[in-house]
């Protein structure tokens, strides 16, 4: 299973081979971003799917 470090290495080191350190930063944090958000609306929709 992959944690959210994992993800942002992983974009972190593309980000930084393409656009160097500011890339890195940014890629990082929009991948933790987007992995943060897709959990919570992953676990949310579980959630209220098993109400059901």
């Amino acid at each position: 299973m992959m944690t959210s470090l994992t993800i942002a290495r992983k974009a972190m080191k593309f980000g930084y081979k393409r656009y160097g350190v500011p890339g890195a930063i940014a890629s990082g944090a929009i991948a933790v971003a987007g992995y943060l958000y897709l959990k919570k609306r992953l676990t949310a929709s579980s959630r209220s799917g098993s109400d059901q």
